[in-house]
């Protein structure tokens, strides 16, 4: 065996061999082990030495107090991401993060004063006979593992958190009056808006001009005796140039635009407020609000959503099933949040201790995270002195399986829900710009309207405009309406797979709604009217578009999620298959299988078994196994093509005696079949004639009539 490699030319031997290789490889692989072991050993030896402070961590200092104890300051999170409206006053701006709130806690909503903030699953490492004394958790009661699937239940339940907080800003956006407010100003508000230079330097000079050719026409048609057109296109011109002068001058068109919108607006949290209120028997925490509260309609819509995705989840995840509903708490003093029912609240008063709310924000007090801290320690204690174990088990985090199972479906659910409001929301501010677009383009449409002969155009305006404000309208009814349904299922003591299942049938149920709603069938119509600009089309068409797809979108971003969490029971599939196909070295436990009908075969095993039949068939001679021919396969109403006939000529030869053919006077259906001539010549092609009835198989053909006697040649004297 070659032990040195041949030197080349200009270069030293080489003394390197792969034995010399194998051999240092597997010196510093036996180096490498020993160092390793003699590592871990001493580590093992510092560990279990007794002393009075552990080596390299204390356990138990690191996982006995809870990880989420330290309360959550504004602006974490989404919320500078998607920012919220403020819709308890008139001003309805954007705002994130800590916002100066004027009056009392009790004239906002929790989710006003918190937004997402303070929604942790709190843990503590902290026994029930502990915390009733104050004492600190013992090092055997430590365990790393109920905090590492804590923390990854967060950490899903977070994401679930941002989906809703976007949902619900898109949400307040569009439910404002007037969402593209900052667009109408310069376009269709103010004192040199778009519409008022469109009204000054276009429609007001192209008048004249457009009465003069409707003149002409009237002339034309005059001429012509047609006087009630005449009279028609005169008052159509008349109604064109007073109506749209009286809709553009001094900004009529601002004040009817808002009016709609406003009374829609007004509408839709009217329903909302009284749809929600009997749906949940009276408005509860976290959503309680004064009966006089400004916006009442549209806020609690907004903390609905919050109670639905976010509230509820996370207090069954802390509290357990007494979650889905109010706990009482007894200590009410000194409360600082809210009044009445919400001070009673065991969840609400959770929420408050690990968060720091708008009003603390702006109390003053420096020292908030350390008062925050105290409050959760007295938190805990009472509530191990004042609940049971069971809930207090949930409460301190020794079941984290269960926060995993609520934060993948509050995840999933939040996908669904979210998908579907913000398709919502987004076919709202369409639709708003959808009118002020065609607010923009009026003086333009009207200029060419005047004309009699183009009054599709305006009624196709006029129709598209209407059409706007009744989809806003409606799109906040639905709303409305699936908000209710989110309301009346998620508190279901139901499976939450089941409840899943009735979220995307609700949700189908709704996307059907909206189809009707977007084809105008709601809608009044216009007759005569014609889009001929193609807005009001185009955004159908694009409606459409995205209503079609959500379900596909909320199944797919739903499945991608559950997805995750089904692939261990894929592997295992597979691996089960695996095993299956390696059962016996000659494949007879596979071939038992398929015998009994618990595996398929593949692709190339019915190909080899379609190839051997094939074969056999040919060494047996073409015949089946039971010794006969194969049968092809004829279709039972085949008929043989007809044999070719003799060409006849339609020649008589008088020299060979014989006298032609007597033709039957019978009909052709009743002649027998040998008498029908085998070819017939094709009519002339002036003179087509429809093909012959084709008599029935199974009727009884009648006999032919009898031949008449051939007729005499011989005239009466006896010549022929």
């Amino acid at each position: 065996m070659l032990t040195r490699s041949r030197p080349r030319a200009g270069h030293p031997a080489r003394r390197w061999t792969w034995r010399s290789g194998r051999r240092a490889l597997i010196s510093t692989g036996v180096v490498a082990r020993a160092g390793l072991f003699v590592v871990l050993a001493v580590i093992a030896l510092s560990l279990s030495t007794p002393q009075s402070a552990k080596a390299l961590f204390d356990t138990c200092d690191w996982a006995s107090q809870s990880t989420n104890q330290m309360a959550d300051m504004p602006g974490a999170s989404a919320e500078n991401i998607f920012p919220s409206v403020q819709q308890w006053d008139g001003k309805r701006e954007l705002v994130s993060g800590a916002t100066r709130l004027k009056g009392d806690a009790a004239d906002y909503t929790l989710y006003e004063l918190d937004a997402m903030r303070g929604l942790n699953w709190a843990s503590t490492q902290v026994s029930q006979e502990q915390a009733k004394d104050g004492d600190k958790a013992d090092d055997d009661d430590c365990s790393i593992q109920n905090e590492i699937n804590n923390t990854i239940a967060q950490m899903v339940f977070d994401l679930s958190k941002i989906l809703s907080r976007s949902a619900i800003s898109i949400k307040e956006i569009s439910s404002n009056p007037s969402p593209l407010a900052a667009l109408y100003e310069g376009t269709i508000e103010g004192d040199d808006s778009v519409v008022d230079r469109l009204n000054n330097g276009v429609f007001k000079l192209a008048v004249p001009t457009m009465i003069l050719l409707t003149g002409l026409w009237v002339f034309g048609k005059w001429r012509k005796g047609d006087m009630r057109e005449v009279w028609s296109g005169v008052g159509w011109a008349a109604f064109v140039v007073i109506a749209v002068s009286a809709f553009l001058v001094n900004g009529n068109y601002v004040a009817v635009v808002q009016t709609a919108d406003s009374g829609i607006a007004q509408g839709n949290a009217a329903l909302t407020e009284a749809v929600l209120d009997s749906a949940v028997d009276g408005i509860n925490p976290p959503c309680d609000l004064a009966d006089n509260a400004p916006q009442r309609g549209m806020r609690i819509s907004s903390c609905a959503m919050y109670d639905t995705l976010a509230f509820r989840p996370w207090a069954i995840g802390q509290f357990g099933d007494p979650g889905k509903k109010g706990i009482e708490y007894k200590e009410t003093k000194n409360c600082d949040f809210g009044k009445g029912d919400r001070c009673a609240d065991l969840r609400v008063k959770q929420v408050i201790v690990q968060s720091v709310t708008n009003f603390d924000y702006y109390s003053g007090d420096k020292d908030i995270i350390k008062s925050k801290e105290n409050q959760y320690g007295a938190l805990r204690k009472y509530i191990a002195q004042n609940e049971s174990s069971r809930m207090y088990e949930q409460w301190s985090g020794r079941k984290p399986a269960n926060r995993i199972s609520i934060a993948i479906y509050s995840l999933v659910a939040s996908l669904i829900v979210g998908i579907m409001v913000i398709v919502l929301s987004a076919l709202t501010l369409l639709w708003h710009a959808v009118t002020l677009i065609m607010v923009i383009l009026l003086p333009l449409v009207a200029i060419i309207s005047i004309h009699p002969t183009q009054q599709k155009l305006l009624r196709g305006w006029w129709q598209t405009f209407v059409h706007s404000f009744v989809l806003r309208a409606g799109f906040g009814v639905i709303l409305t309406v699936l908000l209710l349904f989110y309301q009346m299922i998620l508190p279901l003591q139901i499976p939450l797979g089941m409840q899943l299942l009735m979220l995307l049938l609700v949700t189908v149920a709704v996307i059907m709604l909206l189809k009707n709603l977007l084809s105008g069938k709601f809608t009044p119509q216009v007759a005569g009217a014609d889009d001929a600009l193609g807005i009001g089309d185009a955004a159908s068409g694009g409606s459409q578009k995205l209503v079609d797809r959500t379900p596909g979108a909320a199944a797919k971003a739903s499945g991608r999620v559950a997805g995750t969490t089904a692939k261990g029971a894929g592997q295992g599939i597979r691996g089960g298959a695996w095993l299956a196909d390696k059962v016996g070295a000659d494949g007879r436990g596979r071939a038992a299988l398929q015998k009994r009908g618990w595996l398929g075969q593949s692709q190339r095993e019915q190909r080899k078994a379609a190839y051997e039949a094939a074969a056999a068939q040919r060494g047996s001679g073409g015949k089946t196994p039971t010794g006969e021919p194969p049968v092809s396969p004829v279709s039972p109403v085949t008929e043989p093509a007809p044999k070719s006939a003799p060409r006849r000529t339609g020649r008589v030869s008088g020299s060979s005696g014989q006298k032609p053919a007597p033709q039957s006077t019978a009909p052709a259906e009743q002649r027998p079949a040998a008498a029908q001539p085998q070819h017939q010549p094709q009519p002339p092609a002036s003179r087509p004639q429809p093909p012959a009835p084709r008599p029935a198989a199974s009727a009884p053909q009648q006999p032919a009539a009898p031949a008449p006697p051939p007729r005499d040649p011989r005239t009466s004297n006896g010549r022929v």
